[in-house]
């Protein structure tokens, strides 16, 4: 998802103003679908330049005004460490040698946040996902996703469209490869003067899994799909 370097550090979509600031905007990652404001592309894409921003960043607030909570029906969109182990157990354990800068887990049920997914029957979206820093402009997010049904596809045509509806995004092109034997989605584009990679790919019945990348050579790219088991 692209949250935009002039974007507010509180959630505008909740209207959480008291949502603590991360310490820089590498933080804005995109790991629970989508983000920041109500414009499509503000929610969809990465960062550029500044830092790695995706899937997707709630802040510990919900629209709803209820309390976030892992367990029984969900009322308010949310993410914490620790709230899906068996998903943030399928991440990547290190890259480049280092572990995650952040990792969590959480789940969306809001149409906000479901946006296009919930015209292919989604209504609860979890999710678990971990960002590494690994430079002042570049970084990888790797995120794992998981619903009834789910299916690459539908990520990406969630990505997609947010990054068509992108006025800074250019030169975008998708791609159909093949990733560790799945059927996947691939998005190239620039941001500025960063380039962006997206690619997403079943990883099994009802989980797909995401890298996000910024900065960073197609070399790198691949490393961080090979480190998924």
């Amino acid at each position: 998802m692209v949250v935009r370097v002039k974007a507010p550090l509180r959630d505008r979509r909740t209207r959480c103003h008291r949502a603590p600031p991360p310490p820089n905007r590498v933080w804005l990652y995109a790991l629970d679908m989508p983000g920041f404001g109500s414009n499509h592309s503000q929610r969809v894409l990465i960062v550029a330049v500044t830092a790695l921003a995706l899937i997707l960043s709630i802040a510990g607030c919900a629209s709803t005004g209820a309390s976030f909570s892992p367990n029984g029906p969900c009322l308010a969109d949310g993410r914490q460490a620790g709230a899906y182990p068996d998903l943030e157990g399928r991440l990547p354990r290190q890259f480049e040698g280092k572990a995650p800068d952040r990792l969590d887990s959480g789940r969306n049920c809001s149409d906000a946040n479901l946006d296009t997914l919930k015209a292919h029957g989604v209504h609860e979206l979890r999710f678990a996902g971990g960002l590494w820093q690994l430079a002042p402009e570049t970084g990888v997010t790797m995120a794992v996703f998981s619903a009834p049904g789910l299916q690459a596809d539908w990520l990406g045509e969630f990505y997609e469209a947010g990054a068509r509806a992108a006025s800074k995004v250019s030169n975008l092109t998708v791609s159909h490869p093949t990733v560790r034997g799945s059927a996947a989605v691939r998005m190239d584009y620039r941001d500025g003067q960063s380039p962006q990679t997206i690619v997403v790919w079943s990883a099994g019945p009802d989980i797909v899994h995401v890298v996000l990348t910024a900065g960073l050579p197609d070399r790198l790219v691949q490393e961080a799909i090979n480190s998924f088991s």
